[in-house]
């Protein structure tokens, strides 16, 4: 009978002993966007946002571009990650950029919104056009070293030179040959667009010693920016010129991206104003909800410790019985 006794009040006993804390939530995934832009005065900003964090303590990717057309000037550290958390590589020119975070808390860190900002230049006379900006998620985990799924988007720079009333520019719409300005009064030996020499039926040199070059050759040129040289037995000439599709029609496009983008601006503070009282709301319903749980575990043992009363009576009962019958 002891032993009856003594096996109940053990089983009990592990009844009671229960989490604080028995709700297990399952981490959403997250995702990293790499946002796309259109450069200005030859520079480029590119944000890498995080969204969807339920929970992150370390971070390490890998972003890649064209050398050949961007250079990487800088990168910052944006609102996730604490600026002691980042490990930042020695040197920015190399093939992929490796940005690795880890927090110095022994937290997860909830936080979304920018991860980093990327600071691109355009390299002289590169073509116009998008170049892609690929992210590669090498690890992502929490505080308890559990990986955590996340997806990734890829950007884009979109090269695109900006142009004076001074400059000149080759229109495709237009299909006009350009004129360079260079009244040269010694005969032209070679002309140059990047370093590349032309053939000499691709332009001519009018009365007052410009240099035109013809339509035919130019619509064979991607739409960006050239440097031309002209040799001439004494002197060497250099100028810029510009290569687009449809001056008018850039003119509108671009105009109308940043009216969006303006649009966007404002939506996104509007946003980041409504997240901050979301974000107080739910704070509330989680204090509610861990109240809940944290009652449900105290009704659990008070019902266990009463189980335990009642049992230990019957068994008391049991063995009077046993010992008065005997």
């Amino acid at each position: 009978m002891r032993k009856i006794f003594f096996s109940l009040l053990i089983a009990l006993m592990l009844l009671c002993i229960t989490p604080k804390n028995n709700v297990t939530q399952a981490k959403e995934n997250a995702t990293l966007t790499v946002s796309s832009t259109i450069t200005k005065n030859d520079k480029a900003v590119v944000d890498i946002d995080l969204s969807g964090n339920s929970g992150i303590w370390a971070l390490k990717f890998k972003v890649g571009y064209n050398h050949s057309a961007l250079t990487l000037e800088s990168v910052q550290n944006g609102e996730v990650f604490s600026d002691g958390d980042l490990t930042m590589p020695d040197k920015l020119d190399k093939e992929e950029f490796v940005f690795v975070a880890s927090s110095n808390s022994l937290k997860d860190i909830k936080s979304n919104g920018t991860v980093a900002t990327f600071n691109f230049k355009t390299v002289d006379y590169s073509p116009e056009g998008k170049y892609p900006i690929e992210l590669t998620l090498i690890q992502a985990i929490d505080v308890d070293g559990k990986i955590i799924k996340m997806d990734t988007q890829d950007g884009t720079v979109t090269v695109s030179y900006d142009v004076k009333n001074d400059d000149i520019v080759f229109d495709k719409a237009k299909n006009e040959e350009i004129k360079m300005p260079l009244e040269v009064k010694e005969a032209v030996n070679k002309v140059k667009i990047n370093e590349t020499e032309i053939d000499k039926d691709s332009y001519t040199v009018d009365s007052d010693g410009n240099v035109v070059i013809g339509s035919d050759y130019l619509n064979t040129l991607k739409n960006g920016k050239y440097k031309v040289n002209v040799e001439t037995e004494k002197k060497n000439y250099a100028a810029d010129i510009f290569v687009k599709e449809d001056v008018e029609k850039e003119i509108e496009e671009k105009s109308k991206e940043a009216k969006e983008e303006n649009k966007k601006g404002e939506e996104s503070k509007s946003t980041k104003k409504i997240n901050g009282k979301d974000s107080k709301s739910e704070k509330g319903v989680n204090k509610i909800k861990n109240g809940w749980t944290g009652q449900k575990s105290n009704s659990a043992i008070v019902i266990s410790i009463i189980g335990l009363v009642i049992i230990a009576g019957i068994v008391c009962v049991l063995v009077k019985k046993r010992r008065v019958n005997g």
